[in-house]
């Protein structure tokens, strides 16, 4: 049966405390979270929990609405900050995805307005595969050949209308491109263009007659 807590000016609307046995992670966006003596009338905080710790809820229990679990005897914890450890491998998957592409992307935008060598791989000039080679072995520490045809067969393949900062951008022939760059966000990539521009950045064309309309692009986050 529902009671209800009258908690000064609220009314607590509770559900009877239902018996489970689960692992859950505090979740609170990588900021540590609060734990309450209880989930309705006087609760308070007894403690701080690290965004990311493991624990086993022995009840759970609704009060307007809210889902609550409890800790132990007098911790509980509010249900926006448990998530399942799927949930929280997920999310931590992700964030270490978008880490390593914004690393990919300002390594080689800090490329910019250097010179164009044929051959070159870096640190003070490049060409076109010697830049994405430099980039990506050092902002993540994976070797590309020195080769554009070859760098095709790299990552997976994925659509060039739904890029993703750190995706290989090819340009020419789909089998053999002779031009390849690094999508860096906002519609732009980054290449070593020609020795009389040298590393620039450049808007993605949709115009398929357009030298900067790619043929195809690779994801190797």
């Amino acid at each position: 049966m529902v009671k209800a807590e009258t908690n000064d000016a609220q009314t607590v609307q509770v559900d009877p405390v239902k018996k489970i046995k689960k692992t859950f992670v505090a979740y609170n966006r990588g900021n540590k979270l609060n734990i309450w003596s209880t989930y309705g009338k006087g609760k308070r905080v007894v403690t701080r929990y690290k965004s990311g710790r493991k624990f086993t809820a022995t009840g759970q229990v609704k009060a307007n609405g809210k889902t609550w679990y409890r800790i132990s005897s007098k911790k509980w914890i509010n249900g926006v900050n448990a998530i399942t450890t799927t949930k929280y491998n997920k999310i931590k998957a992700a964030a270490a995805k978008a880490s390593k592409q914004k690393k990919v992307a300002a390594l080689a935008t800090g490329e910019l307005g250097k010179s164009y060598v044929w051959g070159a791989t870096g640190p003070y000039s490049f060409d076109c595969s010697g830049l994405t080679m430099y980039v990506y072995k050092h902002a993540l520490g994976v070797n590309l050949p020195h080769y554009s045809v070859s760098q095709l067969y790299y990552g997976k393949a994925v659509s060039t209308k739904k890029l993703q900062k750190g995706d290989l951008l090819f340009f020419g022939s789909k089998r053999a491109p002779s031009h390849v760059g690094i999508y860096v966000g906002g519609n732009k990539f980054v290449h070593a263009s020609s020795p009389t521009v040298g590393v620039i950045k450049s808007t993605v064309s949709t115009r398929p007659s357009s030298v900067f309309y790619p043929s195809s692009a690779r994801r190797l986050i």
